[in-house]
């Protein structure tokens, strides 16, 4: 039986421990589509700055981004993703509120969302493990959960259809409907 898809990497997951301890309050992302039935958002990637305090209490951020890799098998002509992470340097915006605006839109990033602000003190790694039409075994992580300490939780996952997309989801209901199937295959963080 074929193996297909793949888990995100030990250095992704030791990039993921940045996240720890640190405070995010926004995403961003280009062309950014809602389902408000679902209370879900979609959109090709998204970028989430992260913020803490340094040794001198200025604040310090970087992105991290989170995005969908589709491909589809030759063999079996199944299509399977892989999710890709990436913790960056902040890049510096400079001058007033347009010119700060129009880098933005340069950049691609011209949606954004906002919450209240969201500590992280839990990551859980969670994946999907299914035989498909008993020609492939597909293994993959799907999801990447986010907890603060008070277990209010942001959901950030591949999208289901065959389309490099993802989804940002903070209706605690519908993350509780999403990963009823979805194995933890990883816990980083506070886990008590």
């Amino acid at each position: 039986m074929r193996k297909l898809g793949k888990y995100i990497d030990e250095i992704e997951l030791i990039q993921l421990n940045e996240l720890i301890g640190n405070r995010i309050w926004f995403i961003r992302s280009p062309f950014l589509s809602a389902n408000l039935n679902e209370k879900t958002h979609t959109a090709n990637f998204f970028q989430i700055p992260f913020f803490w305090k340094d040794e001198y209490g200025n604040d310090q951020s970087k992105n991290f981004e989170f995005r969908a890799e589709w491909t589809e098998d030759e063999e079996t002509l199944l299509d399977y993703y892989n999710l890709k992470i990436k913790i960056a340097e902040q890049e510096k915006l400079t001058g007033d509120f347009e010119s700060i605006w129009e880098q933005s839109l340069k950049r691609g990033l011209n949606s954004s969302i906002s919450f209240n602000e969201f500590i992280i003190s839990e990551i859980q790694i969670l994946s999907r493990d299914e035989v498909v039409d008993n020609e492939a075994e597909l293994k993959h992580d799907e999801g990447i959960l986010l907890i603060d300490k008070n277990k209010n939780k942001i959901l950030l996952s591949a999208e289901l259809k065959c389309a490099d997309q993802v989804e940002f989801i903070s209706d605690l209901k519908t993350i509780e409907n999403r990963i009823t199937e979805l194995k933890i295959r990883k816990t980083l963080g506070n886990t008590v």
